[in-house]
């Protein structure tokens, strides 16, 4: 196992910027990527999407070149540029051969340290993400997740989408962008990473010389970590959508953040419950067994702050009921009685199995060391993963189903017609109709 496993390297700029690196030596390619370590979840209240536009607005020119200048010189290079915000983090990419690694890491710090923040280009950017929200609502499945999320968080962070959505679209303001860059974007928060062909020495020199005079112009926000209060009550929450034929399904409760102990016996049991495809035992009652839906998945989104747990599924709108019944009971049992030594077994072999294809590119590593560098996770990660799923034991995995599988809080929420499946569903209990979310 230990030869595909690459060496990370780790440096310190002066101003507090971390660096971290993989000489990746099997094509001649590099990967760079820029993080700072605040997200979505630091947007404004009522102005979701403040991150997620911050990071495409500075790719859109510098106080150096205009955009369009900007873009034909990263592809006279071959070379990708991308942005975007994220939950706990916003990142800015740029890809190319490893030959023009100076020139990159030249054009990625000046996109992050002199950004122009043109004005002429909001109006644009507004149109665009106007057009792309409003396409998002024609699809059930997109609309479905945002609005459980929005129902189940409130008000909280993790409540609102990345993207934000038409509401806080007109609330935005060119100097709600800024102010986020002037805040979040503060050495101490941000870290530089680089896999490809390239000595790691020479990363740190030119890093230093280009680098070097980021500076911070505040304090960042303090990172967003606590569970969040008020959360929406279990029960059956149906909103009604009398031009579907049928009924999209979301049930969760609040789950762990990234650093719990319990993540790998967790992540096994997950699997186990329905993140393993045709294996997993919500597929196998729902699809294989009742023939109620093509997928069904259950995942919990390990962040910063406790993420939501949630199983998605749809089904024609008459089985809504039993659907919902069926997969509380899955989920019950595997809380009752835990897993099987055969079940636990297939799902290391899996993850074992699975790991190495995620460190084949400097893309896939590239994404490895955003989650070691973020969530703290600390540089022997890659070495110790397949201990860590390989040591799980049968009473461990049940020790965390019990402990964090919680079917007597599940929030469900129904997008479909309230006119063929709410009678069977207040079988099930009570329903609470409600509006737009």
């Amino acid at each position: 196992m230990a030869n595909y496993l690459p060496e990370i390297h780790q440096a310190t700029l002066p101003n507090g910027m971390n660096l971290l690196g993989v000489e990746y030596d099997r094509v001649p390619w590099v990967s760079i990527i820029f993080m700072v370590k605040r997200g979505s979840e630091a947007d404004p209240v009522g102005k979701a999407g403040v991150a997620d536009w911050t990071a495409e607005y500075l790719t859109l020119g510098t106080a150096r070149r205009q955009q369009l200048q900007l873009a034909q010189d990263i592809e006279s290079r071959g070379a990708t540029l991308a942005a975007r915000g994220g939950w706990d983090a916003t990142l800015i990419s740029l890809e190319g051969l490893a030959e023009d690694f100076p020139e990159l890491l030249a054009t990625l710090a000046e996109i992050v340290q002199v950004p122009a923040f043109a004005e002429e280009e909001f109006p644009l950017l507004k149109k665009r993400r106007r057009a792309e929200l409003v396409h998002m609502l024609d699809d059930p499945r997109e609309m479905a997740n945002l609005r459980f999320l929005r129902l189940f968080f409130g008000d909280a962070p993790y409540g609102w989408p990345v993207p934000g959505d038409l509401k806080s679209l007109e609330a935005l303001s060119l100097d709600d962008l800024k102010e986020f860059y002037q805040r979040q974007f503060a050495p101490q928060t941000c870290s530089l990473m680089v896999v490809g062909m390239v000595p790691f020495p020479r990363v740190v020199e030119e890093a230093g010389r280009l680098w070097g005079s980021f500076k911070d112009t505040g304090p960042p926000s303090p990172p967003y970590t606590s569970a969040p209060q008020g959360l929406c009550p279990p029960g059956i929450y149906l909103l009604d959508r009398p031009e579907l034929t049928q009924s999209e399904i979301r049930l969760g409760h609040l789950g762990l953040p990234r650093s719990h102990p319990d993540f790998f016996p967790l992540k096994l049991v997950n699997y186990i419950l329905g993140e393993g495809g045709f294996s997993s035992r919500l597929m196998g009652r729902i699809r294989s067994d009742l023939g109620c839906t093509y997928g069904i998945r259950s995942h919990f989104h390990f962040r910063r702050a406790p993420g939501p747990f949630i199983i998605s599924t749809f089904t024609p709108a008459v089985h809504t009921a039993l659907v919902v019944k069926e997969i509380t009971q899955v989920v019950k049992e595997l809380w009752e009685k835990g897993v099987t030594a055969q079940e636990l077994a297939e799902a290391q072999s899996y993850y074992v199995g699975h790991f190495p294809l995620g460190l084949e590119t400097p893309r896939g590593l590239g994404r490895q060391l955003i989650l070691m560098d973020l969530y703290d996770l600390g540089r022997d990660y890659l070495k110790n993963y397949c201990e860590q799923i390989q040591g799980v034991t049968l009473q461990a995995a049940a020790q965390a189903a019990q402990a964090h599988l919680k079917p007597e809080d599940l929030v469900t929420l129904i997008m479909g017609p309230a006119s063929q499946c709410a009678e069977a569903l207040e079988e099930l209990g009570p329903v609470k109709i409600v509006d737009e979310i």
